[in-house]
């Protein structure tokens, strides 16, 4: 009940503020249902269907200032309250429980009447490349992990925006520069940990054929004891016609000790990744390949899709007095896509594992998509994954579900 008036009272006091202003609405529905066969983690269940619902909404306030708000409401399905039992919101294990602010910000542009300077300051998103998401993201391979976990929220997963302030620079043109702080957790709740980021992320376009990103991100913690990681990295992509590449490379550097760029802990943490696609009318050649130093740490946000099933893994390890860890891995993909008039079909191998080891475990997708409109789509998916040593380890997952979006952001 106290939340409910919190609620209630924060919308009597955000109401008025907004009657006069323009509002654009935008959100996403997903439901998402998958199966595990021969799961490791079967004590947890092997099966699970999710549903989940963003409701965002945009404010022009004023001249050159706008406003952002979302609300996510995420359900497995079973888990409110069988029919006939009361429903107690005193103890927040009520459906209002299952509802989420993750989306609160106010944007200021045309700083100092400059059109190129904006600035967002508030709870938001933010898609900085391979090693810093915050947001929303596909439920495929999201909650599979978590939820044979039974942990349906984890930290790593860090779907409710952040908390902090992001300045821009976009000359519209050629380049654009975000200088960002956030703070991902607040050393005062009862867990008090805390996990600080700044970062500098910037995109420069040389010509049409060739772009080139570069980023810095420092990042303190104190989770499983106090540490501090950087990640300095440029990642040019080339685009010729049909054929478009990428190369990116990062250096991670980490100690306990409060220093910057340290590489006592991290003196081999390096990332290499390349990608590259060729189209072909309705056909889409896919190749991506990856390797780490054996000191590399990528936590709480990495980015890198490895498949159906391993995705969810690989976002979720963490071992010892350092988390995130991801030594001496290698990842090799081959995929393709096909489209046939609303139909998506997709086909990908992934070979993973420590660099060193003749045998690695892989994984095999199958998977469809159907675009019922231009903002509803249908999927299906098949992964397999599996172990080129002894053939011990066999995980299979079977996917399907849809997807409605609606509005813009």
């Amino acid at each position: 009940m106290k939340k409910f008036l919190m609620m209630l009272i924060a919308v009597a006091l955000f109401v008025p503020a907004m009657a006069n202003a323009q509002i654009k609405w935008n959100g996403q529905f997903d439901v998402l249902g998958y199966s595990l066969d021969d799961a490791g983690f079967a004590n947890n269940g092997t099966s699970n269907t999710y549903s989940r619902f963003i409701l965002g909404a945009n404010f022009g306030l004023a001249e050159n200032i706008e406003a952002n708000a979302s609300l996510m409401y995420f359900t497995t399905w079973g888990d409110n309250y069988l029919a006939g039992q009361q429903i107690d919101n005193s103890s927040d294990t009520g459906v209002l429980s299952s509802v989420r602010l993750i989306e609160a910000n106010i944007v200021f542009k045309n700083l100092f009447d400059n059109d190129k300077i904006s600035a967002k300051i508030g709870k938001q998103f933010y898609d900085g490349g391979t090693f810093f998401k915050v947001g929303p993201r596909d439920l495929i391979y999201s909650y599979i992990f978590s939820a044979m976990t039974s942990n349906p929220y984890p930290y790593y997963l860090t779907e409710d925006g952040m908390e902090g302030v992001v300045v821009t620079y976009n000359n519209n043109d050629n380049l654009k520069l975000d200088f960002g702080y956030s703070k991902l957790i607040n050393e005062n709740t009862p867990v008090g940990d805390k996990t600080n980021v700044s970062f500098i992320n910037a995109k420069y376009k040389a010509s049409d054929a060739l772009k080139i990103d570069g980023y810095l991100y420092d990042s303190e913690t104190t989770e499983y004891g106090y540490r501090r990681f950087e990640y300095l990295g440029v990642k040019p992509e080339l685009s010729l016609g049909a054929l478009a590449a990428s190369f990116e490379f990062a250096q991670c550097f980490g100690d306990d000790d409060g220093s910057m760029f340290s590489t006592r802990r991290t003196a081999d943490g390096y990332f290499a990744k390349i990608d590259a696609s060729y189209d072909i009318d309705a056909l889409k050649l896919r190749g991506m390949y990856f390797m780490t130093g054996s000191q590399f740490y990528a936590p709480y946000t990495q980015n890198i899709y490895v498949g159906y099933y391993y995705t969810s893994s690989l976002r979720g390890m963490f071992s010892g007095d350092f988390f995130g860890q991801m030594f001496s891995i290698d990842a090799l993909n081959f995929g393709a896509d096909y489209t046939l008039n609303k139909f998506k079909f997709m086909i990908d191998y992934f070979r993973i594992g420590e660099r060193d080891d003749a045998n690695k475990m892989y994984e095999i997708d199958l998977g469809v998509q159907y675009n019922y409109t231009d903002n509803i789509a249908f999927k299906g998916g098949i992964g397999y994954l599996g172990n080129e040593a002894n053939g011990s380890l066999h995980e299979s997952v079977y996917l399907l579900g849809v997807t409605y979006k609606f509005g813009s952001k």
